[in-house]
């Protein structure tokens, strides 16, 4: 019979950076404006106005951006049989204990941004902030790094599996 494994780690983590909702609102709000002056009251919104279609499609894109943006979320789980991490929607990947030759918690820093980050000196790397974050190799050469609020947990969850080798 197959048991449920046993999950020793759990972390979600979404962008929560207050600056990058600022750079994200404010456009959308002066854009919603616009749209309630031209759609509700009936005044031409800017000098060369769209169209009222127009206005109604750029603020259901501006929803429907804001809504993907929050949607986006990082869970990284450790389990007895291996770490599994999703980042939604982009990415969901699994590797058993048996897949990986080393794991360990370290700080980083690179420039690059956030979300999924290809061809790092660290392989793909999955963040929503920068710092520290879980390091692994496979023993097919890949490596890849996940990004963590919450180093100490982990690295202790780590350690209890005795899965940082040196």
């Amino acid at each position: 019979m197959n048991s449920k494994p046993e999950t020793l780690f759990t972390e979600e983590q979404k962008f929560t950076q207050w600056w990058m909702w600022i750079i994200i609102l404010i456009p959308f709000s002066i854009g919603l404006w616009g749209c309630y002056k031209q759609l509700i009251v009936g005044e031409v919104f800017g000098n060369k106005p769209m169209s009222n279609l127009g206005v109604l499609l750029l603020t259901l894109f501006g929803v429907g951006f804001i809504l993907f943006f929050y949607s986006n979320k990082l869970t990284t789980k450790l389990t007895t049989q291996g770490i599994t991490l999703h980042f939604f929607p982009y990415t969901k990947r699994h590797h058993r204990w048996e897949e990986i030759s080393h794991a360990e918690v370290i700080k980083y820093d690179f420039v690059g941004g956030w979300g999924v980050r290809l061809w790092t000196p660290y392989g793909t790397v999955y963040n929503v902030q920068n710092g520290k974050g879980l390091y692994v190799h496979l023993k097919n050469k890949e490596k890849f790094l996940v990004g963590t609020q919450q180093p100490e947990a982990l690295e202790a969850t780590i350690l209890r599996l005795g899965k940082i080798t040196a």
